[in-house]
C-alpha cells in the first residue's frame, strides 16, 4: 500500500502563519533567550529582564489566543483545529513553566552559587 503523504498546512493569509510561526518558535527562544540572560547577568529585582520575560509570556498566550480564536489555528503537529480548552492548557502549561522557571533563576539558584 503507498504511504500516504502529508502536505505542508496552507494558510489563508500571512497574519496566521506568523502568529502560529510565532507561538511555536520565535517567541519560544526569546524566552530562553532572556531567561538565559537572568541567570547570567544576576541583576537586583526588579530588573528590566523580569519585566522582559513577563511580557514575552503574556505575548506568546496572547498570541496563541489569536491564533486560535481569528486564525483557526492548529496544534503543533498539524492534526486538528485547536480549541479554547487547548488555549487554556496552553496558557496554564506556560504561565506555571515560565513562573517556576523564573523563581528557579531568580530566588533558588543563587541560593546555592554565591
Amino acid at each position: 500500500m503507498p504511504q500516504e503523504i502529508q502536505s505542508a498546512p496552507e494558510y489563508d493569509n500571512e497574519a496566521g502563519c506568523l502568529t502560529r510561526l510565532y507561538w511555536m518558535f520565535i517567541g519560544n527562544v526569546l524566552l530562553f533567550i532572556a531567561f538565559a540572560y537572568l541567570l547570567d547577568r544576576h541583576p537586583p529585582f526588579p530588573s528590566v529582564l523580569d519585566f522582559i520575560c513577563l511580557l514575552i509570556v503574556a505575548s506568546l498566550i496572547i498570541v496563541r489566543y489569536a491564533d486560535i480564536r481569528h486564525f483557526k489555528g492548529e496544534n503543533a503537529r498539524s492534526t486538528r483545529i485547536s480549541t479554547m480548552s487547548d488555549w487554556n492548557r496552553y496558557a496554564a502549561l506556560l504561565g506555571s513553566g515560565s513562573a517556576v522557571t523564573w523563581l528557579l533563576i531568580r530566588w533558588v539558584i543563587p541560593l546555592f552559587w554565591k
